[in-house]
């Protein structure tokens, strides 16, 4: 019966077997996935059989058949199609076959959709065909009864085996074929089709021997010869298939899919040339046969030939628009030829004409990702891993996507899911470690790093990655073993050669027995200086192998590194001039590769450099026409930007060329126009920053609304060459700018750079001892009044009081990192002191300086998930409540999102917050009040409110500086901004979190005063100075007094101050002011307007 059945249906699946191939994508350090195909024919046909089984023998109903596709991801149309295609098969077959019929038929009265509605109408056409041959046995008619017998016999069991192949009883279908052929050896069809059953149950070495049968029988049978090389293909008997290949095409010159089928096993012996030329037989015997134009695509695509492979992905489209596998592979041809729009069009294309096909929506992803549209690429990857859960290069991909969102957490599960269904899976274990390494935790990233390269030796990024977070652990000498390790994988790896200059930069050694280790130290013995001298031979070696032609960007990149060099060599140098101009020849170097049209972001960098450099040299025409330059590249780029959030994310990266101008016109002696120019970058990157602010900017004539003839405003301003300082009061002619008495700007600059780092160094290892009384804490806490001294010595705090007269007030506004200290502690006691984040914030807050309201809103110690209780929030809570009688207090598990969201509008005058915060350095409008259980309130969430009715909010529980080694580069935007921002008159708040006793004492101190009818500005310098001075005998009898004052029924303050008057009591050898050292009094800060002040 089905002599030529199988033949047959293998000639109609050899359609998409060429969709497994494809090419890999990058995404940066990422390496992508190939195109995959969904499903075959054969897939088709098993599923078909299968439902047949199910429908006839088990009764299936019609909700159970819609539940398996479902379940199995099967698209009815496709599916439907390819049963067109089948039945046409089933029709044209000679013999007759009711019961085949009758089964196909009861799967189409379930009515199940349009799989249902196809197999009725194929069924229904099979029964009324009424065709029957025998055509297997009439070749050989039997001579006698005896052997007719036997034929009979052998005829039974031959369509009977049909019958169970068909059904899908391969192991009963073989057994019944293997009775016929035991019968009649000479009946090559059922050897052929045994062959078929094998391949089934995927016994491909049976296969071959039966195939083999059928070939010695009739040797010219070119299906068995076919059928064979497929066998020959999945044992990976790569040459032998394209033998047997070869013997089908002699016989049947014209056998277009055994061409097609040679295409592609010659693909997978790297046989492209011959592959091409399968192909080409193929489609001139068939010029419609779609498949085989995709796989010359897909050649061509391998050999890096993108334009001519779309070409023949187009004509593959032509001939079948509905080929979504071939939309999937133009679009991964268009990514490579940087062409994303046509790409993401290409993969959008597939998605809508075949939803279910994971790999489009994770190749989308991929492009998005390299737009940096983050959010959109998120969910491309989430609707692939919805269709393939264990699809590891599409969580390996999510992971990066989430890390380049800052969500740290979700990103290592993202990888640890990818490394769960791919245990050796380098490249997770990498991208895990560059999460980790961005969390600042860079012993768990080496960790993750050194299982990549047991994995795979050979993973240059891994090892260039070990490098940098043993650099950032200040294991010098380590990192650079780990980084001339990357170097020997690949010479010219520039990415490693730059790491290993800097970290040699910053050695004060060479480790000579890991040198001795070295490859590439032994081939050049210069590369263990280390220093200036070490910096610049890495650099210079690193240009041996990546050459101007062929590493443009390398080369380029390695020259501006040692521009940097030579700046920052010169900066601290008496006589910096011989080095500056060696670093102009040098940027000017890089600029040759680094092109406006080719790198047109890199060549800004060098552009930014070198404005920097010129500006030092006193070179101001060259400076200006380089701003010039630059400004023109920013804004056609910017202008270019379709995305909003990547124009943001472009102008906050070049904040740098803006803050450049101040320094020129500082230079040019236009104060005025200096002091515009600064606050307009101020507020266009709190606008950036912060959705909502308006980036408009006050003129020097506004600016002056702000003060009065008691009040002075300090306005600093960091650009990449100096550190400016801005003074100006009441009623003077003109803005004063500190003089270079003890240092000239760029020195101060770099001093202030270089404390800086120490200060982060110091800081982050305070924070993340668990023991605040471990060495590493005590070094931030025990230096910090040197610290203090040093900034102070930096910013010649002295020079500018001295430019200050009649003053009792000061406003401070600082810019970047210098936000992030108590400045207010530098500057003599006499003067009261508020910060401020920006003039134009001021001017905002200066309309709303009402009489204070008592209505107090208190947010009281959230049972926050996953933070620590602070220990002393509820007694400071209850304290500040018994000041306040008219309050609402929203306590522990009352304070929810949905709570805190109702009660903020409604007109409250303060707002006292005791929890923590979080300042999100990345995205400062997601930096967050923790609220209770895992919920958070962000600077988004009420950046639309109005809370000018708020005369203060206190946040002095919260650190909101920032708490990790970041450097900011543009404006610090964090939480006392954004309230500002919505009009709240001033902030209370910590630049640390201070010891939770020490912090309720202060706000009980602060609020008492408020209540004495004392401004906020004065209410906190006086607390401030008790804590400050408050003496062992003092505060035993400050206690004292609080407890009785207190009813006898009040239990939370009571046993606070009781517990504390005991201790203090107690102490065998008491210190005289126990919180007399800054950690305890000077993170507290107030921003906001000061009230004037008459005398």
């Amino acid at each position: 019966m089905l002599q030529q059945l199988w033949l047959l249906i293998k000639d109609y699946i050899q359609q998409l077997s060429g969709n497994e191939q494809s090419s890999y994508n990058y995404l940066t350090e990422e390496k992508l996935a190939e195109i995959r195909r969904e499903l075959e024919d054969t897939e088709y046909e098993s599923l078909f059989i299968h439902l047949l089984v199910r429908v006839n023998d088990e009764s299936w109903s019609r909700g159970q058949v819609t539940g398996f596709l479902d379940a199995n991801r099967i698209n009815q149309r496709n599916l439907a199609k390819w049963l067109r295609g089948f039945g046409e098969t089933l029709l044209a077959l000679p013999q007759e076959n009711d019961a085949l019929a009758s089964r196909i038929v009861r799967l189409g009265e379930l009515g199940a959709g349009e799989i249902s509605d196809v197999a009725y109408d194929i069924g229904v056409r099979l029964l009324g065909c009424g065709k029957a041959t025998n055509q297997v046995f009439e070749e050989s008619r039997p001579a006698n009864a005896e052997e007719g017998k036997e034929q009979g016999d052998a005829a039974a069991w031959f369509n009977q085996g049909n019958q169970q192949l068909m059904y899908g009883d391969f192991a009963g279908a073989i057994a019944s074929l293997k009775k016929a052929t035991k019968i009649n050896p000479n009946l090559h069809i059922a050897w052929f089709n045994q062959g078929a059953a094998f391949y089934q149950l995927q016994q491909f070495e049976q296969v071959i021997i039966a195939c083999d049968k059928a070939i010695k029988i009739k040797s010219d049978f070119y299906q068995a010869w076919f059928n064979r090389a497929t066998a020959l293909e999945q044992l990976g008997r790569f040459d032998e298939a394209v033998t047997s290949l070869e013997k089908a095409i002699e016989v049947k010159s014209d056998f277009y899919q055994a061409w097609y089928k040679q295409a592609e096993i010659l693909s997978q012996l790297k046989r492209f040339t011959e592959a091409i030329a399968c192909c080409d037989q193929a489609v001139k015997i068939k010029p419609d046969y779609y498949q085989a134009w995709f796989h010359w695509g897909y050649i061509l695509n391998q050999h890096g030939q993108f334009e001519q492979a779309i070409i023949y992905y187009d004509t593959a489209i032509a001939i079948k628009p509905d080929y979504y596998q071939a939309w999937v592979n133009r679009g991964a041809a268009m990514h490579a030829l940087k062409k994303l729009s046509d790409a993401l069009i290409s993969y959008e294309r597939a998605i809508e004409i075949q939803p279910q096909a994971y790999l489009a929506w994770h190749n989308q992803g991929n492009i998005l990702t390299e737009l940096e549209q983050f959010g959109e690429a998120l969910n491309a990857y989430n609707q692939a891993l919805k269709l393939e859960p264990n699809y590891y290069q599409a969580w390996n991909n999510k992971g990066l996507v989430l890390r380049k969102l800052r969500l740290f957490q979700e990103s290592i599960a993202a990888y640890d899911r990818a490394i769960a269904i791919k245990p050796q899976n380098d490249l997770a274990w990498n991208n895990r470690g560059l999460t980790l390494s961005e969390m600042g935790d860079y012993k768990a990233a080496i960790a993750s790093y050194d299982k990549a390269i047991k994995i795979n030796p050979n993973n240059k990024f891994a090892w260039n990655n070990r490098g940098a977070a043993l650099s950032d652990l200040q294991l010098f000498e380590e990192a650079i073993a780990s980084f001339d390790k990357a170097i020997e994988i690949s010479f010219d790896f520039y990415e490693a050669w730059l790491n290993r200059g800097m970290t040699a930069g910053n050695s004060v050694n060479c480790d000579r027995l890991l040198a001795l280790l070295s490859t590439v130290a032994i081939q050049n013995p210069l590369l263990n200086q280390r220093g200036y001298e070490g910096e610049l031979a890495s650099y210079e070696e690193g240009l041996k192998y990546c050459y101007q032609d062929t590493h443009p960007k390398g080369w380029g990149k390695l020259y501006q590194a040692m521009g940097n060099a030579l700046y920052f060599r010169g900066r601290a140098d008496s006589r910096p001039h011989s080095y500056w101009y060696k670093a102009v020849t040098n940027y000017n170097e890089a600029l040759k590769t680094l092109t406006a049209a080719d790198f047109p972001h890199l060549h800004l960098e060098v552009l930014q450099n070198l404005i920097r450099v010129q500006l030092n040299l006193g070179e101001k025409a060259k400076a200006e026409e380089l701003k010039r330059r630059g400004t023109d590249i920013l804004r056609r780029l910017l202008d270019e930007c379709k995305s909003p959030e990547k124009k943001k994310q472009l102008a906050l990266k070049f904040a740098g060329f803006q803050q450049l101008t101040v320094d020129l016109a500082v230079q040019s002696r236009n104060l005025s126009t200096a002091l515009e120019l600064a606050e307009q970058g101020k507020n266009a990157c709190m606008s950036w920053l912060l959705d909502g602010w308006s980036d408009e900017s006050p003129k020097w004539v506004e600016m002056k609304q702000l003060l009065n003839p008691h009040t002075a405003i300090v306005y600093w301003h960091l650009s990449p060459a100096a550190l400016h300082t801005f003074i100006f009061q009441h009623n003077t002619p003109s803005l004063i700018v500190l003089g270079a008495k003890s240092l000239t700007p760029v020195q101060r600059l770099r001093d202030f750079e270089s404390w800086l780092k120490t200060w982060n160094e110091q800081y982050a290892n305070y924070r993340q001892s668990k023991d605040k009384h471990s060495e590493d804490a005590k070094t931030w806490r025990d230096n910090l009044p040197a610290m203090l001294n040093q900034l102070s010595e930096i910013l010649d705090i002295n020079a500018i009081v001295s430019q200050i007269s009649d003053i009792t007030q000061l406003i401070l506004i600082p810019h970047r990192d210098l936000h992030r200290f108590p400045l207010h502690t530098l500057f003599p006691r006499e003067f009261t002191i508020s910060y401020l984040p920006s003039i134009q914030l001021g001017l905002i807050s200066q309309s709303n300086e009402n009489q204070l309201s008592h209505q107090l809103l208190s947010i009281e110690h959230p049972n926050s998930a996953g933070y620590p209780e602070l220990e002393f929030a509820q007694v400071e809570s209850e304290a500040i409540c018994r000041i306040f009688p008219h309050n609402t207090r929203q306590r522990s598990e009352e304070a929810t999102k949905d709570a805190v969201i109702k009660a903020l509008p409604q007109g409250y005058g303060i707002l006292n917050f005791t929890g923590h915060g979080e300042y999100n350095f990345h995205n400062p409008a997601l930096s967050f009040l923790v609220l209770a259980d895992k919920d958070k309130l962000t600077l988004t969430d009420i950046r639309d409110f109005d809370l000018r009715s708020y005369q203060l909010v206190s946040l002095a529980a919260c650190e909101t500086a920032i708490t990790g080694n970041h450097t900011i580069t543009t404006e610090y935007v964090g939480l006392v901004s954004g309230f500002m921002s919505c009009g709240v008159a001033s902030v209370v708040s910590t630049l640390w979190t201070v010891e939770s006793a020490a912090s309720a004492l202060v706000m009980i101190q602060f609020y008492q005063r408020l209540q004495q009818g004392k401004s906020k500005v004065v209410a906190l310098a006086e607390a401030t100075q008790w804590l400050r001075n408050v003496t062992h005998d003092e505060l035993a009898a400050w206690y004292a007094e609080e407890i009785a004052k207190l009813p006898e029924d009040e239990g939370i303050l009571r046993r606070f101050l009781l517990r504390h008057l005991n201790n203090l009591k107690n102490q065998l050898e008491p210190i005289n002011q126990p919180y007399n050292h800054p950690y305890f009094w000077a993170a507290f800060t107030i921003t906001g307007i000061l009230p004037i002040i008459l005398k």
